[in-house]
């Protein structure tokens, strides 16, 4: 078996895998029968995040795997990009989807580890099959939420380095009516989740900087198309009261993915 990058590979770890309008991730069967639960919690909001930065490339990728991670037969390991695809994306954002895809590698390295010594001292419990929970839940949220805060508490990535400190802080009233605002996470910059109490996710406004500059970039969250044009009006409410938030000028308009 070879990596994407055509090394031989020892262990396979994951693929992210192109679906037709998705992304999978494919976990080493054998490592999935051993995963702790509290290791399936820490991997959930990895797995999403990376594989939302993905989700913006797919259209360039024409091959199944746009991403994989796998220890190679020197012991090292390794984590690729479709070939070509990495001149695609910004520095940041690409280093910081690195980053996390080493920290779902070292989660499942642990496991492995963990398990070997179980075996070892005779503890091992037996497979006890746990499934990755991909499909996105309050739950999801709360960690990926709980994953921005410790990112910038920790400031161990360089996504919220050159960022402006030109946006004030938002109150509740700032906002169309039944509108709740989260932290999110998101590999470009510091991200901003928003929800409506009736019409469900909104979408996710994500602010970074580029040469000194404050510029953000707005998605729209396309689940549940029978009220995606009302979703998409509050959106665009929002997104104009985030930029009128800014205190220095934005030279380009925001990328509304819609």
């Amino acid at each position: 078996m070879k990596s994407l990058a055509g090394n031989r590979v020892s262990i396979f770890l994951f693929h992210f895998v192109l679906r037709k309008n998705a992304i999978s991730f494919v976990l080493n069967e054998s490592i999935a029968e051993d995963l702790y639960p509290e290791a399936d919690e820490q991997l959930e909001p990895l797995v999403h995040v990376c594989g939302e930065t993905l989700m913006r490339y797919r259209h360039l990728c024409h091959e199944e795997i746009i991403m994989d991670g796998n220890i190679l037969e020197e012991g090292c390991f390794e984590v690729m990009l479709k070939t070509g695809l990495g001149i695609h994306f910004a520095q940041t954002e690409k280093q910081n989807l690195f980053n996390d895809a080493h920290e779902i590698a070292k989660l499942l390295i642990d496991v492995m580890d963990r398990r070997t010594l179980e075996l070892k001292h005779g503890t091992y419990p037996g497979a006890q099959p746990i499934i990755p929970k991909i499909q996105r839940s309050d739950s999801t949220n709360k960690r990926i939420e709980a994953l921005a805060r410790k990112r910038e508490s920790l400031g161990s990535l360089s996504m919220f380095d050159g960022e402006a400190s030109g946006l004030r802080r938002l109150s509740p009233s700032d906002l169309p009516q039944g509108v709740l605002v989260r932290k999110g996470y998101d590999h470009t910059g510091r991200c901003y989740a928003f929800e409506h109490v009736t019409l469900g996710q909104l979408g996710k406004i994500i602010v970074f900087g580029v040469n000194g500059n404050t510029q953000i970039d707005a998605e729209l969250h396309t689940g549940n198309s029978g009220v995606l044009a009302e979703k998409k009006k509050v959106f665009e409410e929002i997104i104009s009261v985030v930029e009128e938030g800014l205190q220095r000028t934005v030279k380009h308009a925001p990328d509304q993915r819609y």
